[in-house]
């Protein structure tokens, strides 16, 4: 058993570490982007290699490419959560804001939800905004990705359009955002049952 030992760790020292995954080229970064199951987290993401969130900005910014796979790049840069993709989803939201194109509306609802899963203390105010898009179906996912920030600054503007909106499946949603944020905020303001 020793000796079988030895042998695996000698093999192992000898073969160095493990080299990094390849950079995967656009097409396979494409393919996992049309498959019904494509990576959930920025490890499955990274996993396929070095560079993945330029391929994802460069698809995501192509507008050549087909819209459902420049979609589906938005929404993946939101799980990878670099600086450059972060870069590419607040331009997104600020160019596509006023736009009545219906593909331009899609990227927009992406990237709110994309950045409301990304987090982070700017995400409020780049979103808040856009609760007065005159899109419902804009108004419904920023509504959601202001909810997944879980911040109080986010719970006080959708409050605000509480207030003001008519449209009961946009009502609903924020609505259901405020319980989600206001749940979150009590429980991390709770006591803490666990002995000390």
């Amino acid at each position: 058993m020793l000796a079988f030992l030895l042998s695996v760790a000698i093999s192992v020292l000898v073969a160095g570490p493990a080299a990094p995954a390849a950079r995967p080229d656009r097409v396979a970064v494409e393919a996992r982007l049309r498959a019904n199951t494509m990576p959930r987290s920025a490890a499955e993401w990274v996993a396929l290699g070095a560079g993945i969130d330029e391929i994802l900005i460069s698809i995501a910014g192509d507008a050549k490419a087909e819209l459902g796979l420049r979609a589906h790049a938005v929404s993946a840069l939101g799980v990878m959560s670099t600086r450059p993709g972060r870069a590419l989803l607040e331009s997104v939201v600020k160019q596509k804001a006023s736009s009545a194109d219906a593909g331009d509306k899609l990227l927009l609802r992406k990237a709110a939800l994309a950045l409301g899963w990304a987090g982070g203390t700017a995400v409020p105010s780049q979103l808040g905004a856009l609760l007065g898009h005159p899109d419902p179906d804009v108004r419904i996912d920023v509504a959601i990705g202001l909810g997944l920030t879980r911040s109080e600054e986010a719970a006080d503007l959708l409050r605000e359009r509480f207030e003001v909106e008519t449209v009961p499946k946009v009502r609903n949603q924020i609505g259901r955002q405020l319980r989600l944020i206001e749940d979150a905020v009590a429980a991390a303001k709770a006591p803490s049952l666990a002995p000390q």
